[in-house]
Parts: structure tokens; C-alpha cells; sequence
């Protein structure tokens, strides 16, 4: 029987990308403790966080506990460790005690490496000390995809045999019941528009979509996501007449977004995963990604890809999909095969495996 504990700190906070991911791989052990079934390695979880916890999961088997009465990384590196006891410390959002043996960590990238303009200065002095410590404390290490595995061991993080590969799942947007009144709130069907993810951090790469979007001449390109609109209007980027920034939008939002549009534009120069275009396509949704190396891992055959430095790319990638509905249909009937075959519970599974290898050592 693995014992686990589970590190609930990131449910102290508005969640992220990697939130999102440690959510979700969380409740697929909870649906995998519901089912009592023998073909996955046995084990027991509770998920522990600190006493500023402001959201809560809906498990079933897993309890939660708050324990310790610090926040942050000083809750993190003392009292969650000390909380843990002798079970296994699973921590899935970067960050792990860094002296602790007995403990798994999930490290979704090498970001703070390869594009540190994305990142305040304290946050890289933490991260660049706190990622190799864990990392070399801890007995499992894990990564989303084969290029974070080289990229990790590339900028010294950890060494690639120590490193397990658990791509994300986008099985949660099955979930999600799409928003109909967005449709007409936004004029889904009455104005044809493309779509992206709106983030002003520098790897996102943003301004190459919204130029080549202006310079395709397609009418109507909705940004959502990445917080408050006005943040946006007041960047530096390029107010172009046909974008819209909506701001932060619902799961059921979203979803309704990407079932309407032309296509989801992904030109990140660098990602660990890359999330978003699954999950576009596994609502039918057309994809235009970037050729960075994990995209590419991710997306497979099923996306038409735009070298993400050269906006000529990305304007010829976009007017291809604008005028050419029969290479939409072929990416849409592509991607909701792709999507099928990145789940959480087999993230759950391999994870379970790697502490189960880990613990006949």
C-alpha cells in the first residue's frame, strides 16, 4: 500500500496553468480510489493545506486536512513536510521541501531558464534555487513532456534517467457544459472570428498573433483569458481593430469559445506542454501552433504549425484556414482524436507506478 500525502498548497491561490494540472491529476486518484480496482498499485491519499486555503476540491475518498499555521514557501519547506510524516510527499506544482528524500515533484518546464524575461526577478532567484533542490532531494521527479525531460537536464535540474514523463490530460473539458448564452452575447455565429489565449508573459508570444491576424485582414480575432482586458489595451502590444480582449472567461465560456471558431492561435516560442490546443481540439476547434519543440510533441499530425519568429508564418498559416474550409474540417475531424488520447487518469496511473518503482528500491 503507497501512502500518500498530498501538497494542497496551490489551493491557496487564483489557479494557474500548473494549478489546473495538479487539480485534475488529484481527482483522477480520487476516481481511481472510487472504482476499488486491483490494475493500478494500491495506495491511500490525504491532501494537506495550509490554514490560508481559499478553494476546495470535490473528492470523495481523498480528505483534506489543513495543517501548520505559516502560508507560502515557509509552510511548504517546514510544517507540510513535518505534516507528511513517513508517507509519500507528492508535490505537483514546481515546488517541493527541498530537504526531504521521501517525495515526489512535478516540474512542468525549465522556463525561468529559457525565458526569464517572463518571470520578476525574485521569482527566478527562488525558482533557480528551490527546482534543482527539490529535484535533487527528491526520490521521483516527473515532467510533462520529453522536451522538458532534455530541457531539465540541460540547465542542470535534474538528470533525464531520474526524470518520469506524465503528459497532462484534457479529458476534463468533458465536463464542462458549454455556455450557450455566450453565443449570443459575443455574436459567435453571426461574425466568424479565430481565437487565442491572451498572456503578456514575453514566451507567450502574443504579438506575433495579433500582427499576423491584422495582416491576414481577418475581421475578427477574440483574445480570452489572462485577467483584466485593460491590462491589455494599456501594454505595449499592438491595438489592432480587429482583436477583442475579453478578459478572464469561465471553463463553460471557454468551451463555447472554442466549439465556434475558425481556429485556436498557439504561438508560444517555448512551453512545457502546451495545454490549450488540446483542449481546442478536443472541442472540434482548429489549430494553428507554434513549432516549438513540446507543442509539436503535443499536438502531433493534428495541428498546421507557424514558425513562432516570423510573423509572414503565421499571416499565410491564418489566411490558409480563413479561406480554405476544407482544411478546417480535416484538422477538426484530427483533433478530437488526438485530444482522446491525453486522459488524467492515465497521468494518476504512471504516477502511481513511478512511487510504487520508487518505493521497491
Amino acid at each position: 500500500m503507497i501512502d500518500i500525502a498530498l501538497n494542497g498548497r496551490f489551493l491557496t491561490r487564483q489557479p494557474t496553468g500548473v494549478d489546473r494540472v495538479a487539480e485534475e491529476i488529484i481527482l483522477a486518484l480520487d476516481e481511481l480510489l472510487e472504482r476499488k480496482g486491483s490494475d493500478h498499485p494500491p495506495f491511500r491519499a490525504e491532501l494537506l493545506v495550509p490554514p490560508s486555503q481559499e478553494r476546495s476540491l470535490p473528492l470523495k475518498h481523498i480528505g483534506t486536512r489543513i495543517v501548520g499555521k505559516r502560508g507560502g514557501h515557509a509552510w511548504e519547506q517546514t510544517e507540510l513536510s513535518s505534516a507528511a510524516g513517513r508517507r509519500w510527499l507528492v508535490n505537483l506544482c514546481n515546488t517541493a521541501p527541498a530537504l526531504r528524500r521521501r517525495s515526489m515533484v512535478l516540474i512542468h518546464d525549465a522556463q525561468v531558464y529559457q525565458t526569464p524575461e517572463s518571470y520578476s526577478r525574485s521569482f527566478r532567484l527562488v525558482y533557480r534555487v528551490l527546482l534543482p533542490l527539490a529535484a535533487r532531494r527528491s526520490a521521483v521527479v516527473g515532467t510533462v513532456s520529453e522536451f522538458s525531460k532534455e530541457m531539465l537536464e540541460h540547465y542542470g535540474v535534474a538528470p533525464k534517467s531520474k526524470i518520469t514523463v506524465l503528459p497532462n490530460g484534457c479529458d476534463h473539458m468533458n465536463r464542462v457544459e458549454p455556455d450557450e448564452t455566450a453565443v449570443e452575447r459575443w455574436q459567435l455565429r453571426d461574425k466568424p472570428y479565430f481565437m487565442m489565449l491572451g498572456s503578456l508573459s514575453a514566451h507567450k508570444n502574443i504579438r506575433t498573433a495579433l500582427e499576423a491576424a491584422a495582416a491576414a485582414g481577418i475581421e475578427r480575432l477574440i483574445v480570452a483569458g489572462g485577467g483584466n482586458a485593460r491590462v491589455f489595451a494599456q501594454s505595449s502590444l499592438p491595438q489592432t481593430p480587429n482583436s477583442e480582449f475579453l478578459g478572464r472567461v469561465t471553463d463553460a465560456e471557454l468551451k463555447t469559445l472554442y466549439a465556434h471558431a475558425r481556429a485556436l492561435l498557439f504561438p508560444s516560442f517555448f512551453e512545457g506542454f502546451g495545454l490549450p490546443p488540446l483542449e481546442a481540439m478536443s472541442c472540434g476547434c482548429p489549430v494553428i501552433a507554434s513549432t516549438a519543440a513540446a507543442v509539436r510533441e503535443t499536438c502531433g499530425e493534428a495541428a498546421l504549425y507557424a514558425d513562432p519568429h516570423k510573423v509572414s508564418d503565421w499571416t499565410a498559416a491564418i489566411r490558409r484556414l480563413d479561406q480554405d474550409g476544407d482544411e478546417r474540417a480535416r484538422l477538426a475531424n484530427l483533433g478530437p482524436a488526438r485530444a482522446r488520447a491525453f486522459t488524467w487518469e492515465a497521468d494518476a496511473r504512471k504516477l502511481l507506478s513511478a512511487l510504487a518503482e520508487a518505493e521497491a528500491r
